[in-house]
């Protein structure tokens, strides 16, 4: 790619999944005409590596598919010290760090003692890479729930950080507010190394008015029907759950009612009126989850055909081009869930666009 600066910008994505935040990464710099390289890209899932890595083109020696604790611990026993090590003298020149460490012990989702889940440790392996490496800028993405865990995770990371020489923001984005088709509310950890001094303002890539699915769908109507790979056709329904469907759509409703609902909804008071649900073509989505191929799962059911989106439908919502390559996929599972899981893309590049503007990725 043609560019106004000859460094490439060098990004170590941990947690990679398929590389919802790599990708916003690199959206940002080019918008800002910046080269960049994948110097590091972990993650325990194969299938979702193996997207990173048709996606960006990364050599086998710049990917790592397994356990986090084997590339930086958070203990400091001799062996950690040996491998810390090396870690620092092979990545003490990368410009950005990203990682979406798992979340389920974080969500609003599960009760509440999931937040003593061990594996909010993992966010603290992302904070030692980065006390070790020193990187430009780390960002760290999680559910807005994490202030809550048993860990004080977050207090933590702050401290550790600012000792290392970092200035940390904490932001609670919405994801609607910045015209993406998908209500998604996140935690957002955002250091900038001090001699940089820079802080970002994202009020002025905020919207006015929320994005509507069918700003980002409606041309999968037409186009669906030419194709039937996995990433096209939705998952199937059972006949109750056609029923319900059916019912939505002759009686042009978007909220089953109760009496409709299984046992465990029915005539209850609860809080999962967007379980069984149509969508609305003319709002953002609710969050979507790798449960977006169930109706019992949330409100999935396609606003203007009496089915579930297909996983094509959800990763436009999560903001993710045509261009990104889910070909390699054969598991609906798998697809599902590195879809969901997946940071929007667009959050991470205008938190790198801003950060550009700055100049902070001209310096060596």
């Amino acid at each position: 790619m043609e560019c106004d600066n000859f460094r490439r910008v060098k990004i170590v994505d941990l947690f990679s999944g398929c590389g919802g935040m790599t990708l916003g990464a690199t959206e940002g710099l080019r918008h800002n005409r910046l080269a960049f390289e994948v110097s590091l890209a972990v993650d325990a899932n194969a299938a979702a590596l193996g997207v990173f890595k048709r996606n960006f083109n990364v050599p086998d020696q710049d990917l790592y598919c397994g356990d986090i604790n084997e590339i930086v611990s958070i203990s400091r026993g001799g062996r950690s010290r040996r491998k810390h090590a090396a870690l620092r003298n092979r990545y003490q020149n990368i410009d950005i760090l990203l990682a979406g460490p798992p979340c389920q012990g974080h969500s609003n989702l599960n009760n509440h003692t999931r937040r003593q889940d061990p594996r909010n440790e993992l966010y603290l392996n992302v904070i030692n890479f980065a006390k070790l490496t020193r990187p430009k800028v780390v960002i760290i993405e999680n559910v807005s729930a994490i202030i809550h865990d048993e860990f004080g995770t977050i207090a933590v990371s702050n401290r550790e950080l600012e000792k290392a020489g970092y200035s940390v923001q904490n932001l609670i984005l919405n994801t609607a507010d910045f015209g993406i088709a998908q209500v998604r509310k996140r935690h957002l950890q955002l250091c900038v190394l001090n001699e940089y001094k820079v802080e970002v303002d994202l009020d002025d890539y905020k919207v006015n008015n929320p994005t509507p699915i069918s700003d980002v769908i409606s041309d999968l109507l037409t186009s669906r029907s030419k194709t039937s790979s996995l990433f096209d056709t939705p998952s199937s329904s059972n006949s109750s759950n056609q029923e319900r469907i059916k019912f939505l759509f002759e009686n042009d409703e978007y909220d089953l009612p109760d009496s409709m609902r299984p046992a465990c909804h029915k005539e209850k008071t609860h809080s999962y009126r967007s379980c069984y649900g149509r969508m609305y073509w003319n709002k953002p989505a609710q969050t979507i989850t790798s449960g977006f191929g169930s109706i019992g799962q949330g409100r999935f059911i396609h606003p203007k055909c009496p089915r579930v989106i297909t996983p094509h439908e959800a990763a436009r919502i999560q903001g993710f081009p045509d261009f990104f390559n889910f070909d390699d996929v054969s598991s609906r599972t798998e697809l599902h869930t590195m879809i969901a899981n997946a940071v929007p893309p667009k959050i991470i590049a205008i938190i790198i666009d801003c950060l550009a503007k700055h100049g902070i990725f001209n310096h060596k």
